[in-house]
């Protein structure tokens, strides 16, 4: 687990969980990275999630979705902005993930959500991460 990356960490945790087919993660938490849960809980990335304690330390336990066949609902993650280099995008500039198919993470000013929330109330920022 890296100390300066823990977005990164995070979405690490999740696809070696996927690709094990475990029926959740738990991560430490942070603000950040319950917007990010709440974001793909919304797009149906995964099933749900709740806030527990372990040691007296708040953690988040992440349930991931899988579809009929057992395959993760999620294809891939991939992490952009990270520590060493931000990653801003303005508003007008805004990419649609594999052509409307995924999600970009995007943390504003008015708060984390998806790249097509930004689009809508005109708004750019620091492009956290890409789902599909």
């Amino acid at each position: 687990m890296s100390v300066s990356d823990p977005i990164a960490d995070m979405i690490c945790m999740m696809k070696n969980a996927w690709r094990v087919k475990k029926d959740s993660i738990t991560v430490y938490h942070s603000r950040i990275k319950i917007d990010i849960v709440k974001i793909l809980q919304q797009e149906g990335f995964v099933a749900r999630h709740e806030m527990v304690q372990i040691e007296n330390k708040p953690y988040i336990k992440v349930y991931l979705k899988y579809n009929e066949e057992g395959r993760s609902v999620i294809t891939d993650m991939k992490r952009r902005s990270t520590p060493g280099k931000r990653e801003y995008i303005e508003k007008r500039r805004i990419p649609k993930v594999k052509n409307g198919f995924g999600v970009s993470v995007i943390s504003t000013n008015r708060g984390v959500m998806t790249g097509k929330q930004a689009r809508m109330q005109n708004v750019g920022g620091e492009v956290l991460c890409y789902i599909w």
